[in-house]
């Protein structure tokens, strides 16, 4: 595609809030403004400062009226994507996603819905989700010129799949990671020495939010799976920011398992490749279907890692079970902690699997490849 187009991607959270939907848009701006295409990523200002930078591409940070966690209104974001070609949409985006919808039925651009995850909640919150997923939900996705899900096994276990076909506008575009950045290779000494624990411990490793609107991600069972695990070949680093560390900190100790987890907090890009590196293998336990695909995962398996999930649509499509990763039933600990002591007590199987999981990567995660398909469908 040779003409330029001029590109707006609406997302509710942008780094450095760390989360997938952020990511999603960073490497969506950035693939398409390397592709000669204009631009502009529009998040709400939550007030945390000043947004990660994209080559060639503007991001514009914009005062929400309302706001309500990752949630916002803001006024005037339909006045400002009159002026576009395309626009990107990340679903969900609460709050404001009406307004992409009302500016697409007037036909003012082409509308692009990235389907991140269904949204998962009880209480008030879960009335809402539920009047938008059944009331909504329909409107923008046939409102929707494309419609993109990470995954075909995804898609056809969310909410998405009674509006899915294939062929139709709906299209599966996997996520994907900096196969030349996240990549095997050695890990320093100085590592170690800010986790405090010895180069020969086997690491267990999980990488994620640490704060409400991540509560989805299970720490809470790896903590516990910890009790099951040998406390003298392996150690647990939980590498992620969030108001809960304190609690899952807690949580640690109560358990008396306090001694056999490090929290990181915040890890720069250098350190979580370094950790990826490090680690025998990378869990996410995550609990409902908020959890669609997980990024993590890639990046583990392209540093060749091999991961251990819960046996969720989207995230199991991710791996090949029992070749670059296992698969565990959701919530069952001693299961999780059979699967992670298979990895890592067992150094053939973990580097066969090391090596599938970096192949895998290579052939269906590689960014630069899902940035040519991307390219097609503005």
């Amino acid at each position: 595609m040779s003409t330029k187009k001029k590109i707006a991607v609406v997302t509710p959270v942008f780094p450095p809030y760390r989360g997938g939907i952020g990511t999603v848009a960073y490497h969506y701006a950035r693939l398409l403004a390397s592709r000669g295409q204009e631009v502009t990523v529009y998040a709400p200002d939550y007030g945390h400062g000043d947004p990660e930078p994209v080559p060639g591409a503007r991001v514009t940070l914009l005062k929400p009226a309302v706001r309500y966690g990752n949630a916002a209104w803001i006024s005037n974001l339909g006045t400002k994507l009159a002026f576009f070609d395309t626009v990107i949409l990340m679903y969900p985006f609460f709050g404001s996603m009406r307004q992409v919808y009302l500016g697409r039925k007037k036909g003012k651009y082409r509308l692009v819905l990235v389907y991140n995850m269904d949204v998962v909640g009880s209480g008030l919150k879960g009335l809402i989700f539920a009047y938008a997923t059944k009331y909504f939900l329909p409107k923008i996705l046939r409102a929707s010129d494309v419609v993109h899900a990470s995954s075909e096994d995804y898609a056809q276990h969310s909410k998405l799949s009674t509006f899915w076909k294939k062929g139709s506008g709906c299209e599966v575009l996997p996520l994907g990671v900096d196969v030349q950045r996240f990549s095997p290779g050695s890990v320093p000494d100085s590592l170690y020495e800010i986790l405090r624990i010895p180069r020969d411990k086997k690491i267990v490793l999980f990488v994620g939010g640490l704060d409400p609107a991540h509560y989805f991600k299970g720490v809470h069972h790896l903590i516990t799976s910890a009790r099951h695990l040998d406390s003298m070949s392996t150690h647990v680093v939980i590498a992620g920011r969030g108001s809960l560390i304190e609690h899952y900190q807690k949580q640690s100790s109560d358990e008396q398992v306090a001694d056999r987890i490090t929290f990181t907090g915040g890890v720069t890009d250098d350190q979580l490749v370094s950790l990826y590196r490090a680690a025998s293998v990378t869990v996410l336990p995550s609990v409902d279907q908020s959890e669609s695909f997980g990024i993590v995962l890639v990046e583990s398996m392209a540093c060749g890692t091999p991961v251990v999930t819960s046996d969720l649509p989207g995230v199991r499509a991710v791996y090949e079970h029992d070749v670059s990763g296992i698969c565990v039933p959701v919530g069952d600990v001693e299961k999780l902690a059979e699967a992670i002591q298979r990895i890592t007590t067992n150094e053939s199987l973990r580097q066969a699997m090391s090596e599938a999981a970096r192949t895998r990567a290579l052939e269906k995660y590689d960014w630069e490849k899902i940035g040519d398909a991307l390219l097609t469908k503005m």
